[in-house]
């Protein structure tokens, strides 16, 4: 390449490094588009065969000079940021230092600054797919770095000389950087970053089961939003019992001035058994879960319905209402704790829940009891009301389409449309019609299986508001929520399923061994090392003991393995030799008759009674013996051993 392709290299790697900086928020939209337009104009003249400096120099030294006391204009009034203040200041001066370069050679500052713009856009990108922008970078960067190298040597030996072609020296380098980058990993010192917090940054309280309240006074709205708020391991047993998934995050209990609320409990310890924090009675069939789970800003945490106990965690607060839980755990991004689930739980002290007070009118109140019939169990009351508001009732997926704020009264009465939290507010409020206690709960529901690895994955957009009915003695949990719109009841293809599984996975594996890998992390990581390498060193000692044992040992087992040999050798020699019907046979032959393969002993003999009487007197008592030895039902050695050695006299 030649130096003007080179320049305008550098000058497209310096406008490459911001790139991620208008998906991270870090510095405003404006001076991106003012840093990349003027950038775009320097380009556009050195391909042109100008120089960079869209402004004469003297007057860009000036610009300088004033913007170093704009810098602190900046950082307290523009952006109110000293972030975002210093990343404007490392722009201005990437666009300071081509036209400075026209009187002196810079081209090092200037990669140095384009450094600092790339780190700036990397401390701030969570995604994966900033991977992608580093290694393209770093690829340019150290083609870069290599021509600068090229020129200050031609410049030291006083001549020119051609130049090696860069990409597959740069190519090496990113590839040895990379492995070595990634062996480095696991053991560089951990410092917690203010600026990333990958999956867990805190999760705000926006969304259906964050919220201190569902105020119907302003018009709801809800916006997609795919941030994984947990996920959820549980054994393959257990998933027909306790799907669909239901975290419970917040219970609404109390109502004022068109808005439900959650009644003020204050903060309380759960008391821990052995680790164990137990917070209510199991029924029937349990089983164990693990809930990995995104930090909140008041630590708030997501246990699934028929939560009995938790392990795993340093505290557990009950607060700041009735059963809804927290933790000390500040200043995690992740924490991850077990769960014990029943199919269903009591509480663990008796006790009687207050009816809301809310303001039933008699329209409301007669719809109830017309509803409800002659029934007076709460069960069977909860589940008529459940099922008429799933068939008279329309849902709105979005809040924002009804287009006005409604009471929980004209939801009910006139409008009989609305998204889940007015289905469930409607619920609560005909069940007070009855004087029968219930509540409203805010969570998650549903969550995607991941195919791969087992889990389930709980997103913000999955956030829903169900009913919990006060039976007599435990709350049961109702949904009057059409199950066809409740969160995740989409149908994904199965190609779309697997794509969506491994992209998660992709993104669990990032955040919880790249964003979040901390402190703890690689103190386990030495942990596991030092007992691999104590495991390692107690089979290496074994061994030797082994093989000192076995040199101690040598002299028994070669007389062992000789008399073993011996024992085989005389073995396979009384295998080799001669059956008895060869050996008669073989006799025979000797006297004139040939045995054929279908001729039996007593045959042979009769043949030989005509031709030689003497020799078959002589050989019928063997005979004889050959065919009680040949018919008998358990071998005589002795008889045997007769046989062979009458054989062999008559043979000499």
């Amino acid at each position: 390449m030649n130096p003007r392709a080179r320049d305008i290299e550098l000058l497209l790697m310096t406008g490459f490094a911001a790139v991620p900086l208008y998906f991270t928020g870090a510095v405003g939209f404006v001076p991106l588009v003012v840093f990349h337009a003027v950038l775009a104009a320097m380009i556009f003249r050195v391909a042109t065969g100008k120089g960079p400096d869209i402004v004469p120099p003297s007057l860009m030294h000036a610009i300088g000079i004033a913007y170093v006391l704009f810098y602190f204009v900046d950082a307290a009034v523009i952006s109110r940021s000293a972030i975002a203040a210093s990343t404007h200041l490392v722009l201005f001066i990437s666009l300071y230092q081509p036209i400075d370069g026209m009187q002196r050679n810079n081209r090092a500052q200037r990669l140095l600054t384009a450094a600092l713009i790339f780190v700036a856009s990397v401390a701030t990108s969570t995604d994966i797919t900033i991977v992608l922008f580093v290694i393209a970078f770093a690829f340019v960067m150290f083609r870069q770095m290599m021509y600068l190298s090229h020129v200050e040597t031609a410049q030291s030996i006083g001549r020119d000389y051609a130049e090696a072609p860069s990409w597959r020296a740069a190519a090496f380098y990113l590839c040895g950087a990379t492995l070595l980058g990634a062996l480095l990993f696991p053991v560089i010192p951990r410092v917690r970053n203010p600026v990333v917090h990958g999956m867990a940054g805190a999760l705000t309280n926006a969304t259906t089961g964050l919220s201190y309240s569902i105020d119907f006074n302003h018009e709801r709205t809800s916006t997609p939003d795919a941030s994984v708020v947990a996920r959820v391991w549980m054994a393959q047993e257990a998933v027909p019992f306790f799907t669909p998934l239901r975290l419970r995050g917040a219970v609404y209990d109390r109502y004022h001035n068109n808005e439900w609320l959650q009644t003020p409990l204050g903060f309380r310890y759960v008391i821990s058994d052995g680790g164990v924090f137990r917070i209510a009675r199991p029924i029937g069939f349990t089983r164990a879960a693990r809930v990995q789970q995104r930090s909140t800003r008041n630590a708030r945490l997501f246990l699934p319905v028929g939560t009995y106990a938790v392990t795993g965690l340093p505290t557990l607060i009950e607060g700041p209402s009735h059963d809804s839980y927290a933790t000390s755990q500040l200043g995690r991004d992740i924490f991850t704790f077990d769960v014990s689930m029943a199919r269903k739980t009591l509480p663990l002290k008796e006790r009687k829940p207050q009816v809301i007070p809310y303001p039933v009118t008699p329209a409301v109140a007669a719809l109830a009891r017309n509803i409800a019939g002659s029934r007076t169990d709460p069960a069977q009351q909860a589940s008529a009301v459940e099922a008429y508001m799933l068939q008279k009732f329309r849902y709105v997926a979005q809040p924002e389409q009804i287009g006005h704020t409604m009471t929980t009264d004209e939801f009910l009465l006139r409008e009989r449309r609305g998204h889940c939290e007015y289905f469930a507010a409607g619920m609560v409020t005909l069940m007070t019609a009855l004087n029968v206690p219930a509540r409203i709960v805010g969570g998650y529901y549903g969550g995607r299986l991941n195919p791969l690895t087992g889990y389930f994955v709980v997103r913000n957009e999955d956030a829903h508001a169900w009913v919990e009915v006060w039976d007599g003695g435990k709350w049961e949990t109702y949904d009057p929520t059409p199950p066809s719109m409740r969160p995740g009841s989409g149908q994904d293809s199965v190609f779309r399923m697997y794509a969506s599984a491994i992209g998660d996975s992709v993104n669990y594996f990032w955040d919880r061994y790249v964003l979040t890998y901390g402190l703890g992390d690689q103190i386990a990581f030495a942990a596991a090392a030092i007992g691999r390498i104590r495991d390692a060193m107690v089979a290496a000692r074994a061994q030797a003991r082994s093989a000192a044992a076995a040199v101690t040992a040598s002299r028994v087992a070669l007389v062992a393995a000789a008399l073993a040999l011996a024992f085989f050798v005389a073995l396979a020699a009384r295998r080799h030799r001669q059956p008895l019907f060869n050996l008669l046979a073989a006799h025979l032959r000797l006297l004139g008759i040939e045995v054929g393969p279908s001729m039996t002993m007593e045959e042979a003999l009769d043949v030989l009674r005509r031709d030689h009487a003497d020799a078959a007197r002589e050989l019928e008592p063997l005979i004889a013996m050959y065919e009680a030895e040949r018919f008998s039902t358990r071998r005589d050695s002795s008889r045997v051993a007769a046989i062979r050695r009458r054989l062999a006299e008559l043979r000499t």
